[in-house]
C-alpha cells in the first residue's frame, strides 16, 4: 500500500517527532549510509523532515511532522549532550517548569528548549535515572559512546511505541516494525501466538509483537544494549507509587481539583499558553508559553471529557489570545433505529453536550455523524502505519472524522477524557472484588443499595468467567484455535485482565490502568491515527501524578450506598449540568448496525475472496461469518433473542474482518509462505 506522506503538515525549522529509530552494530563495524537511509525512508509516513546521525557503528534517526507546542520550533535531533552522548526523543514532557527548576536552568533560556533538548539536559544530569525525575508521554533512545551503551526508555502508564530486535551482531530499535525490517536481516513473519490474542481479544503479554523476532518495549521499561549483553528492567511499578490518602472525602475533592487542573493545564501547554507552566490551583502559572493554537476536544455526554472541557475553559479564560475551545461529539447517523442494549444507555449524547454548551457559551460544539463512512473507513491506512490489527473498530469511523475536522479547523492538539474511569471518575470496585477482599460490610451495604449489581455479580459468579467465553464472539477458525492450544492455555474471556482473580480493589484498578490492550496495540494505533490526521492527542486524566494519587484515595470516596463515581461528582457538582451529572450512560458507535448493513454486499464479496487465501481461511472461520452475513438481522440486535449469533454479529464480524485485512496486508506486501 502506498502511504501518502504529503498529508503530514510541512515543518518549518523544527517539528514534533512522530517516529524514531536507532541501530548499533556490536562489532564496531561502520554502518553503511545507504542502510540508515533505508531506515529513514521506512519512517517517512510519520514526517517530512528527517534527521540522521551516525558515528561508525551507531546511527540515530528522527522523523518530525508539525509544530504543535511552541517549543517544537526549536527541536533539532538527535540531541547532543556535552560528553558526546546523543539521543532521539518522541512525545512530550509534562511539568516542564519543575524539571527546569530541578536542573537549575534559567527559565527564560529554557523556554527555547524543545522537550527533546530539555530531556537531554535531564539525562546529562541524572543519566538513566532521568525517567524517575521527568513526567510525560514519551519514548527515547540514548547512545553513550564512552560506555558504548544504547538505552531505550518508555515513560510510565502511556508512551509512544518502541519495537526492538537484538541479535548477536546488532540491535535495532524503532517506533514501528517496518524500520526493523528495512535493515534487511529479519523477515516479516507473523507471530501466531499474538495473532490468536487479537482474534479472541486476549492480548496477554504486551511485549510480544505480531512478528517473530521483534518485541515491544512496554511503558515503564528500559532496554539497555552493550556490545556483549542486553537486558530489560522495569524502572516504574505503579503499585509501588501508590500512597494511601488520609482525610475526609471533601479533602480528596479539593486535592483532586488541584491535580486535575494541573493535568489539563499540562495538556494545554502544547497550544494555549504563552508560558510553560507547572500549573496547579495552589500555584500561579510558572512560566510562559507562546501560543500556537487552542486545542480541540473529543467530547462525550459522560463525566470524563466534560470535566476536562470545563477545566480547560477556565484555564483558557485567563489567556486573552486563546481561541474558542472547539468540541467534537459523535452522534448517530440518520437512519439509525435508536436501539441500545439497556434502559440506562443512550446512543445519542448530543443532549447532555448541548446542555454543557448552554452553561459555557465559550464552548464551540460540533456534532459529527460521520455520515456515509463505513466501519472500515481508513482501516487499511491504520494497518499500514500501526502494523497491528485495528481494535475498537466500531469507534474508528467517528474518531477519524472528528480528527479530520479538528485538523481542518486549524487545531493540531486534541484533548480526550481517556482513562478517566480508571482515575478521577473511578466508579468503585465490583461487589465480587469487595467480597473477595473480605470487605464484607462494604460489599453487603452496596449490594443492598443496588440489587441490580448483586444480580450481575451472582450471574458472573455462576458463569465463572467474568464475561463472554471466546467461542461466543470470536470467529477464529476451530482448527487454528486447536493447533495453538487456545483452550488448554485457559484463554477465556473478552474481559482479559479484569476476569482474573484479584485480592483487592486496588489490585483490580492497577491492573486496569496497566491493561496490556492499551499498553500494546493501543499505543501503535494512537500513533498511526495521529500521523494520518496530523494531530497530537493529549489525555490529561492519565497524568501520572493524578493517577497515583487517585489510586490512593479510599474506596468509600468513590462509591457509597449505591452511588458511584462519587469523587468526580462532588468535584464537578457546580460545574456540570444535571443532564451530565444525572444522565444516561453513552453508548458509542450505537449506529454500528446501520453502517455494517450498508456494507454487507462488499463484506460478502470480501469473505468469498478470502476463501481462496489459505493465510486467512486457515485462521478465520469464514463459513461462520458467511452464515452471519446471510442471516443478518434487520434491526440492531440487543441479545440472542434478536440473533442466535448475537456476539458474532455485534463484535466478531468486524473484528475478524480487521484481522483478515491485517493478514492480507502482511502477505500481500511481503513474500511469506503460510
Amino acid at each position: 500500500m502506498t502511504l501518502d506522506a504529503a498529508r503530514m503538515r510541512p515543518v518549518q525549522g523544527g517539528g514534533t517527532p512522530f517516529a524514531l529509530a536507532a541501530v548499533m552494530l556490536r562489532s564496531e563495524e561502520k554502518i553503511l549510509p545507504a542502510r540508515l537511509t533505508a531506515l529513514s525512508e521506512a519512517l517517512r509516513p510519520f514526517g517530512g523532515r528527517s534527521s540522521i546521525w551516525s558515528d561508525a557503528s551507531v546511527g540515530l534517526i528522527a522523523r518530525a511532522s508539525g509544530v504543535f507546542a511552541p517549543e517544537d520550533a526549536f527541536d533539532r535531533q538527535p540531541v547532543r549532550i556535552g560528553d558526546g552522548t546523543r539521543l532521539v526523543f518522541q512525545g512530550h514532557l509534562c511539568h516542564r517548569s519543575e524539571i527546569v527548576e530541578k536542573l537549575g536552568l534559567e527559565p527564560q533560556a529554557a523556554a527555547n528548549l524543545a522537550d527533546s533538548a530539555l530531556f537531554g539536559h535531564a539525562w546529562a544530569h541524572w543519566d538513566d535515572d532521568t525517567v524517575r525525575h521527568v513526567d510525560g508521554c514519551f519514548s527515547s533512545v540514548v547512545w553513550n559512546p564512552g560506555r558504548r551503551t544504547l538505552t531505550a526508555v518508555c515513560s510510565p502508564l502511556a508512551a509512544p511505541p518502541l519495537y526492538f530486535s537484538v541479535t548477536r551482531d546488532r540491535a535495532i530499535i524503532a517506533t514501528v516494525p517496518r524500520a526493523i525490517f528495512a535493515w534487511g536481516d529479519v523477515a516479516r513473519r507473523l507471530n501466531d501466538t499474538r495473532l490468536v490474542g487479537a482474534l479472541i481479544l486476549d492480548y496477554g503479554n504486551p511485549r510480544c509483537s505480531y512478528y517473530r523476532n521483534v518485541s515491544s518495549l512496554c511503558p515503564g521499561e528500559m532496554l539497555t544494549v552493550t556490545p556483549h549483553a542486553d537486558r530489560i528492567r522495569r524502572f516504574y511499578t505503579l503499585a509501588e507509587r501508590v500512597e494511601p490518602v488520609r482525610g475526609r472525602a471533601a479533602d480528596s475533592v479539593e486535592t483532586a481539583d488541584v491535580l486535575l487542573r494541573r493535568a489539563v493545564a499540562e495538556a494545554l501547554r502544547a497550544t494555549d499558553s504563552v508560558e510553560t507552566a507547572d500549573v496547579l490551583l495552589r500555584r500561579a502559572v510558572a512560566e510562559a508559553l507562546r501560543a500556537t493554537e487552542t486545542p480541540a476536544i473529543l467530547l462525550s455526554g459522560g463525566l470524563d471529557s466534560p470535566t476536562v472541557a470545563v477545566t480547560a475553559l477556565a484555564r483558557l479564560a485567563e489567556d486573552p489570545r486563546a481561541w474558542p475551545l472547539i468540541s467534537f461529539t459523535a452522534v448517530p447517523e440518520a437512519g439509525w433505529d435508536g436501539r441500545v442494549p439497556g434502559s440506562h444507555l443512550t446512543g445519542d449524547e448530543s443532549g447532555p453536550v448541548r446542555a454543557l454548551a448552554r452553561r459555557y457559551p465559550a464552548l464551540d460544539t460540533r456534532f459529527v455523524d460521520a455520515a456515509g463512512l463505513g466501519v472500515d473507513h481508513l482501516q487499511e491506512s491504520v494497518i499500514a502505519l500501526a502494523e497491528v490489527p485495528p481494535r475498537n473498530v466500531l469507534n474508528l469511523p467517528w474518531v477519524h472524522e472528528c480528527l479530520r475536522l479538528a485538523r481542518t479547523s486549524g487545531r493540531g492538539t486534541v484533548l480526550t477524557g481517556e482513562a478517566g474511569n480508571l482515575t478521577l471518575s473511578y466508579a468503585g470496585a465490583a461487589l465480587s472484588t469487595l467480597l473477595r477482599g473480605c470487605r464484607w460490610w462494604a460489599g453487603l451495604r452496596e449490594a443492598a443499595a443496588a440489587p441490580r449489581r448483586l444480580y450481575r455479580a451472582i450471574r458472573r459468579r455462576v458463569r465463572g468467567d467474568g464475561g463472554w467465553h471466546w467461542p461466543q464472539y470470536s470467529a477464529i477458525h476451530p482448527d487454528y484455535a486447536r493447533d495453538l492450544r487456545v483452550e488448554e492455555q485457559g484463554r477465556r474471556s473478552i474481559a482479559g485482565p479484569y476476569a482474573e482473580p484479584a485480592e483487592s480493589c486496588l489490585e483490580v484498578r492497577i491492573r486496569a490502568i496497566s491493561n496490556p490492550i492499551r499498553q500494546g496495540d493501543g499505543r501503535a494505533i494512537t500513533n498511526a491515527v495521529q500521523a494520518i490526521h496530523g494531530v497530537v492527542l493529549r489525555s490529561p486524566l492519565l497524568d501520572r501524578r493524578l493517577a497515583e494519587w487517585c489510586l490512593g484515595v479510599p474506596e468509600e470516596h468513590y462509591q457509597h450506598l449505591g452511588r458511584r463515581r462519587l469523587l468526580i461528582r462532588r468535584l464537578m457538582q457546580n460545574r456540570l449540568p444535571a443532564e451530565i451529572m444525572q444522565g444516561l450512560v453513552g453508548r458509542q458507535a450505537a449506529d454500528w448496525h446501520l453502517r455494517t448493513s450498508r456494507a454487507l454486499p462488499r463484506i460478502r464479496e470480501t469473505l468469498e475472496d478470502w476463501r481462496g487465501d489459505s493465510a486467512v481461511a486457515g485462521r478465520i472461520d469464514l463459513p461462520r461469518l458467511l452464515r452471519v452475513v446471510d442471516t443478518w438481522p434487520s434491526r440492531t440486535p440487543l441479545s440472542r433473542q434478536d440473533h442466535p449469533e448475537y456476539e458474532i454479529v455485534a463484535l466478531g464480524l468486524e473484528r475478524a474482518l480487521a484481522v483478515g485485512r491485517f493478514i492480507r496486508w502482511v502477505y500481500r506486501g511481503y513474500e511469506e509462505t503460510p
